[in-house]
């Protein structure tokens, strides 16, 4: 038998004691083995507990990391992409400038579009390979343009040169193209020679280069079929080997052989013709080998992006087709 006095703190209570007996002695005498014991285990495992826990942090410090890295690494490819259809858009205006010259670009400009920023490395070094390449290139075509004589090759002067839209590019929108087209009203593939835009009743179109106008008015009746569904014309005639067709309007503002700059007004867009809508066909007409052959007017339209680089480098090539309706010479 054993006495456990217990002293409170308070000097003014008394104090108490607990008998303990034999069962209760050795209990006590277990339960305190057994702290010892855990407290003999838990500082045996320390070393381990703790290297486990500094093993974790690392870890997450190296995820943290990664997905840093992996960010950075996203956000560079993004700009790469950002960057090769800018150099895109830079080439194709290039490409047209030459085109409408008649100056052939270097191989593969411009170039091809990308629809992913690159997803590895690997990729990653060949794009920034093909960019320099690219921009080297864009650089060697610009200089040669610039470079250019005052007297432009195959005798073009950029103030006879159509280079903007007849018509305001914010309130049109292109519905037919340069290229083959299922006819509703032939029910067959046609050619359509030129540019078709939709816009209001009544905008102004404006001459796209200086010129002299080489027709305007209905189309006569002795005309081929596909003239004279474009109603009423003007046809500008801007060098010796440059004309343009501006069919469907309401009315024609110019009269034969009247000398017309850029941003001359020559008619407004209406609905003669076969259409019920109101619209503009445009055409670009160059002379080779003594016939005007039809070019696709969205290459000269410098002034808005009404053609990508796919447009652009696969263009359909014309049939022949019929004379413009007016003298050539």
């Amino acid at each position: 038998m054993s006495l456990l006095r217990v002293h409170p703190g308070d000097p003014s209570r008394k104090s108490r004691s607990l008998e303990i007996g034999p069962l209760g002695g050795a209990a006590l005498a277990g339960l305190l083995l057994g702290c010892g014991a855990s407290i003999v285990l838990g500082l045996a495992g320390a070393p381990s507990v703790v290297s486990d826990a500094v093993h974790a942090a690392d870890r997450r410090a190296i995820r943290e990391t990664a997905q840093r890295g992996a960010e950075s690494f996203a956000s560079v490819g993004r700009r790469a992409l950002a960057l090769g259809n800018r150099l895109l858009a830079d080439e194709l205006f290039l490409a047209r400038v030459g085109a409408i010259l008649e100056i052939q670009p270097p191989d593969r400009f411009p170039g091809d579009p990308r629809d992913a920023a690159p997803a590895t490395p690997a990729a990653m070094e060949a794009e920034a390979a093909d960019l320099a390449r690219r921009t080297r290139l864009f650089e060697l075509f610009r200089r040669r343009l610039a470079g250019l004589p005052a007297h432009l090759p195959a005798g073009f002067d950029p103030v006879f040169v159509p280079s903007r839209a007849p018509v305001e590019p914010s309130s049109s929108v292109p519905i037919e193209l340069f290229g083959w087209h299922a006819s509703d009203v032939m029910r067959r593939d046609e050619f359509c020679s030129g540019l078709t835009l939709a816009s209001p009743a009544g905008t102004p179109v404006t001459a796209p280069a200086a010129g002299v106008v080489a027709f305007s008015g209905p189309v006569s009746r002795r005309a081929d079929a596909a003239w004279r569904r474009l109603g009423t014309i003007v046809v500008l005639s801007h060098d010796a080997r440059t004309r343009t067709v501006y069919g469907h309007l309401s009315p024609a503002l110019v009269k034969k052989g009247q000398r017309v700059s850029r941003g001359t007004p020559i008619g407004r867009v209406g609905t003669s013709g076969f259409t019920v809508t109101p619209r503009l066909h445009y055409e670009v007409h160059r002379l080779v080998n003594d016939r005007w052959v039809p070019r696709d007017p969205r290459i000269f339209v410098l002034d808005v992006d009404w053609i990508g680089a796919a447009g652009f480098r696969a263009g359909p090539t014309p049939p022949e087709l019929p004379d413009l309706p007016v003298a050539t010479r």
